[in-house]
């Protein structure tokens, strides 16, 4: 049971994971009306067809890709070695996590004229995981408990070339289904942001061509007082076929600054749900000595991702895409145990190197 114990601390940390060459010749620069959007593309190589990218998006529509997940986890914690009810805190583990399912991105009319509602479900059908927890192998018994994940919907608002409206994430309050969901599905279950993540990257506003690059900068809202910054720098690499399609190959490189902030607020006001109405003085002092003492720092290296997009631009589709992304996670600990209330602390050390490819298996243009 205790590698599903660190499956669990590992689902809750790729909540955060974001998943996401210049032109031939000199860029010029534009910036947006919106002040934090900066784009720059590179001119057009010579000769090259310019066009403008947007996807084809219609109420009603829905886009169904294979998914196919694979992670390399590496933990390390220290500490008092309490427990989570009979599971003990693993001291090491290295544990490579594979699975596959389907993404379904269900279309609906935005808020405003030319955005759309898209609700993102993770349907992780089978998990299947390798590796060892404090020098020994995984139980393969375990195995079918951990792989048993439910499907997980977010929805977010998009324009027509792909940009994220940031206020429509719900990131103002990341957790608010954690134990509903998040916490029974360990890491296979969160393909990364993959959960708040379009299929493909944001297309600037201008034509572009075999060659072109740009760039956006922007803070992601949610995590934290002061909001981490977000670069995606994308470029026109060439073209391809997948399925007998013409598509562009679009490379895409994302860049977040370091971060880190503090879910004890989170987790006080879930435990002060459990506190009755008509507590007595001993019980409201026992929430008040864990609210001055509870911690769950969470910190965030700087992390990457690269990412390849197979776009169908006649069809304004993505007919594959990859995406690989490496994180470097922190967390600070001091929480109540599961059986007798009190207090123990730790430190845990996780680094992430994750792979996600998509397929499209199903929409209006197969």
């Amino acid at each position: 049971m205790r590698f599903k114990l660190a499956a669990i601390f590992a689902a809750l940390t790729l909540v955060m994971a974001a998943c996401g060459g210049s032109g031939t010749e000199g860029p010029t620069s534009t910036t947006s009306s919106s002040g934090d959007e900066t784009t720059t593309t590179a001119e057009a190589t010579t000769g090259a067809e310019e066009m403008l990218l947007s996807y084809a998006l219609v109420a009603g529509d829905t886009f169904v890709y294979d998914v196919t997940i694979t992670q390399n986890i590496d933990m390390e914690t220290e500490g008092e070695g309490s427990s989570f009810g009979d599971e003990e805190l693993p001291g090491e583990a290295s544990v490579t996590v594979e699975g596959t399912g389907t993404f379904s991105f269900e279309v609906a009319d935005g808020p405003d004229p030319g955005t759309y509602w898209v609700t993102i479900t993770s349907d992780i059908t089978e998990v299947t995981a390798t590796g060892t927890v404090d020098g020994e192998s995984i139980d393969s018994t375990e195995t079918p408990e951990f792989a048993e994940i439910e499907p997980v919907s977010v929805t977010i608002t998009v324009d027509e070339q792909g940009n994220v409206i940031p206020e429509s994430v719900g990131a103002e309050d990341p957790f608010a289904d954690l134990l509903g969901g998040l916490a029974d599905m360990g890491p296979g279950g969160v393909p990364g942001t993959a959960l708040g993540q379009f299929f493909g990257p944001p297309f600037p506003s201008d034509e572009v061509a075999v060659g072109d690059t740009w760039s956006d900068t922007f803070d992601t809202p949610g995590f934290g007082a002061e909001p981490p910054t977000t670069t995606v720098t994308s470029s026109v690499s060439g073209t391809d076929t997948v399925d007998g399609f013409d598509v562009l190959v679009v490379e895409s490189e994302v860049n977040i600054d370091p971060f880190e902030f503090d879910l004890g607020e989170f987790f006080v006001g879930l435990l002060a749900g459990f506190v009755p109405d008509d507590a007595t003085a001993e019980e409201q002092a026992e929430l008040d000595d864990l609210v001055e003492n509870l911690r769950f720092v969470m910190s965030f290296d700087e992390s990457s991702s690269e990412s390849t997009t197979y776009f169908d631009a006649a069809a304004g589709i993505t007919r594959q895409f990859d995406v690989t992304s490496a994180s470097l996670i922190g967390m600070d600990v001091n929480f109540p145990d599961e059986e007798t209330g009190e207090l123990f602390g730790f430190i845990m050390n996780m680094t992430i190197d994750q792979t996600v490819s998509h397929q499209l298996v199903d929409g209006p243009s197969t």
